[in-house]
């Protein structure tokens, strides 16, 4: 876990086979425009997440869903996580998330789910909290 008066860290991530990647890469866009450190990856396996993720020192993951399997990837990513020692890196995902698959994701322990058109500063101020958070930071300390 990184100091907590370092930027916040994020990586943000989309399957490989998915090809839709602007929502993505427009919040990749507003999280480094509020001062966070963006890593953006395509994922082959769930477990290449939490590789790059422990590589990388990352606060957190969000996961881009477009086409699918958003139940079944993050349970694996969560997983993934627990076997690695890192149980507790909050987990966003957004996307096209179907309205019976938010109680699954939830139960799962996603911190956070954008089902499209959230307001960017939403997005980005969610980030910015669960980064705080899981570097032990209150919502109020400066960074």
């Amino acid at each position: 876990m990184q100091d907590p008066a370092a930027r916040s860290r994020v990586l943000l991530t989309k399957s490989f086979i998915d090809s839709h990647d602007r929502a993505i890469a427009t919040i990749a866009l507003a999280l480094r425009d509020a001062a966070m450190e963006v890593v953006l990856i395509d994922y082959e396996q769930p477990e290449d997440v939490v590789s790059v993720a422990l590589q990388e020192d990352v606060d957190v993951i969000g996961v881009s869903f477009m086409s699918g399997g958003q139940v079944e990837t993050t349970e694996k990513i969560v997983a993934e996580l627990a076997r690695q020692g890192v149980p507790d890196l909050p987990i966003v995902v957004g996307g096209i998330i179907r309205p019976f698959d938010v109680p699954p994701l939830e139960a799962v322990g996603v911190r956070e789910i954008f089902r499209g058109g959230a307001p960017m500063a939403d997005v980005v101020a969610t980030f910015e909290r669960l980064s705080r958070e899981y570097r032990g930071l209150s919502q109020g300390a400066e960074a």
